[in-house]
């Protein structure tokens, strides 16, 4: 497996920094995520597997984990109503650090300066949404021929 290129118009340009392996239908408590990729928020040592949702509006976490990450959370920059599959919720906008990691030998991880929606009702797994984060990358899945084989390929748009 190798990074993927697009062409620029008069030559093929590498447009991937890394990829990695995702998990389709993964079980994160009463949660099935579709398609869910290892990230890690802000520094913390601890990496999460979360929903990639190409539809879902913004990024979200819950209230315990920007707890967790406390400074490395950015002020809050607005409040808005988030409608989701799971309802509605009220929360607000805050900057934060999303790293995607790459495989072993597989190109390099990629951090963004993203923004994620924070509510104190948010019970939900985290979610890479299209708003602040996204919107901000090149991505692409490969869901290859046999279960085990899901490549997530992601790139800095340049």
């Amino acid at each position: 497996m190798g990074h993927l290129f697009r062409y620029s118009g008069t030559n093929y340009d590498i447009w991937s920094d890394g990829y990695a392996p995702f998990l389709t239908d993964h079980k994160h408590g009463f949660h099935n995520l579709l398609i869910s990729v290892n990230c890690r928020l802000g520094d913390l040592e601890v990496t999460e597997f979360a929903l990639l949702d190409t539809g879902a509006p913004w990024s979200v976490i819950d209230a315990d984990t920007a707890k967790i990450l406390g400074g490395q959370l950015g002020p809050f920059t607005g409040s808005i109503d988030l409608i989701t599959w799971r309802g509605r919720f009220k929360g607000g906008l805050h900057p934060l650090r999303i790293t995607l990691l790459a495989e072993k030998d597989c190109g390099s991880d990629l951090s963004i300066e993203g923004t994620v929606f924070v509510s104190e009702e948010w019970d939900g797994p985290i979610v890479l949404g299209f708003h602040g984060f996204l919107e901000r990358i090149r991505i692409a899945l490969d869901p290859g021929l046999t279960d085990g084989q899901q490549i997530f390929f992601f790139g800095k748009i340049k």
